[in-house]
């Protein structure tokens, strides 16, 4: 390191002892004076004269002004190995691209031709580290799940989702989808800590017989997704009628307003008119009563036994009116022989609701009300009255507004429906259609990607920001490529 020697001399002629600056303390000293420091101050300090204070400032400054000066400097990317295949793996998923497409982004973009072989090597290397990371995870959390089939083609993929933390525990390519095959692959899941208490499907006859097997005291709960799916499929034809004997009775209108109408053609009109009123009424009444059957298998504030009284009623006014339309007389006989099934989450609720209330020390009841009150509209005087018992109820030890916190949580725990699986189909299609056939190694690594990958938004506020493995575990966990070791 350079040094500068600085000799002063007193004026009495005494020589002092000799003091050295290395570069740092001259470049310090050059920046106090550029920040305004006086220099009798730096020259106290420091021991140097005014002039060679002058001189450090106006070095720095001219330093500064060459650094301002200079071209700023382009970025450069390293492409490495492991930035090769980080990229081809978030290609691949986060941007479900084709190899074509990958083979252009590395062209066009990196400079970098690659090759296919190149590619998939990378994706079976990725899907051996998924599998190995997957079969390392505990399944011990997921009491209750949404077990379906979805199809890749004719090729049934087997699906498990936990509702509540979202995390897929099963998403294999199977050769069918038989009991037998559903009990090998859940008998897998167990073996990896899986207990399930509840099973939410719909009526698949493999699915239903399978997982019994493994789970002999499983409750088997019908989904009401699927059959609200199914019915609201066909209440859609009763509109799409309605709407084309409007249709009909508009083309006869203008006709009979014409310059040359027919001598029939007011006859026709009449009818015509007959038959659009009596579509429209049918399909306003028809869609009336299935808004009351989507409300009434939801959580609606009614007992089973109540919400088995209702929903009976509807299916009989629907059957009332269904008489030509075939397939919706079918899915009233469907949902009336499930209903039992179907309604099996709000027993679920009431049991949750005993031994939650046991926990807390207080009566059953208080659930109950606040339950019930789901039933009214808001702003009811029943509503307010309900309040009102519920404050009678409970000691003063316990808050009214805290108890019914407590309810809410408990309700959003209690799942009656199998829709997240169709969600995952939604975004698995995305994957199908891009790659029209998906790999069977492909869906473990589509399987880890899912679950951990972070929410960036959701309608469950407690989800933003955290992912379905974090969810599960309730503790921070590595993202996907992190977990990969990439």
């Amino acid at each position: 390191m350079s040094k500068v020697i600085i000799t002063e001399r007193k004026p009495q002629g005494n020589e002092k002892h000799k003091k050295s600056y290395g570069i740092v303390e001259k470049f310090k000293i050059g920046c106090q004076a550029m920040a305004g420091i006086a220099v009798d101050a730096i020259t106290g300090a420091s021991g140097m004269s005014r002039a060679y204070v002058y001189k450090q400032k106006e070095k720095v400054e001219c330093y500064a002004e060459a650094i301002a000066e200079q071209p700023k400097r382009e970025q450069t990317i390293e492409i490495t190995e492991g930035f090769k295949k980080r990229t081809i793996l978030s290609l691949a998923l986060d941007c479900c691209a084709p190899l074509s497409g990958m083979q252009r982004f590395f062209e066009t973009v990196l400079g970098q031709p690659i090759s296919t072989g190149y590619i998939s090597g990378v994706i079976k290397e990725a899907s051996e580290r998924a599998q190995v990371y997957d079969d390392g995870l505990s399944l011990d959390g997921i009491s209750q799940g949404a077990n379906d089939e979805i199809f890749q083609g004719d090729t049934p993929i087997l699906t498990g989702i936990d509702p509540e933390s979202t995390y897929v525990y099963l998403l294999e390519e199977a050769s069918d989808r038989t009991a037998d095959t559903w009990e090998t692959y859940m008998l897998d899941r167990k073996d990896h800590g899986l207990e399930l208490k509840t099973s939410i499907s719909d009526n698949g006859a493999g699915l239903l017989c399978g997982i019994p097997r493994v789970y002999p005291e499983i409750e088997i709960q019908g989904d009401t997704f699927h059959a609200v799916y199914a019915m609201g499929k066909e209440v859609t034809k009763v509109e799409r009628k309605a709407y084309a004997s409007l249709k009909h009775e508009y083309a006869l209108k203008e006709r009979a307003e014409g310059k040359r109408p027919g001598k029939d053609i007011k006859e026709k009109l009449e009818e015509s008119q007959t038959k659009a009123e009596e579509s429209v009424k049918t399909f306003d009444l028809i869609s009336i009563l299935f808004g009351w059957l989507r409300e009434l298998l939801g959580f609606s504030g009614y007992s089973v036994e109540d919400v088995t009284k209702l929903i009976q009623y509807v299916l009989e006014e629907i059957e009332k009116l269904a008489g030509c339309y075939p397939g919706l007389l079918k899915e009233v006989e469907k949902t009336r022989g499930n209903l039992p099934k179907l309604l099996s989450f709000i027993g679920r609720l009431e049991r949750e609701i005993g031994q939650r209330a046991q926990e807390l020390g207080i009566p059953p009841d208080a659930f109950h009300l606040i339950y019930q009150q789901m039933s009214y509209r808001p702003g009811c005087e029943e509503i307010y009255r309900i309040d009102q018992q519920l404050a009678d109820m409970l000691t003063n030890d316990c808050n009214v507004n805290s108890i019914r916190s407590e309810f809410f949580q408990l309700l959003n725990r209690v799942k009656k429906a199998s829709s997240m699986v169709e969600n995952l189909n939604g975004r698995i299609r995305n994957y199908i259609e891009m790659k029209r056939i998906v790999p069977t190694r492909f869906f473990v690594l589509m399987k880890v990607y899912f679950n951990t990958r972070r929410y960036k938004r959701s309608r469950c506020t407690e989800r933003i920001g955290k992912s379905p493995l974090e969810l599960l575990t309730g503790k921070l966990q590595p993202e996907f490529l992190e977990a990969l070791g990439y």
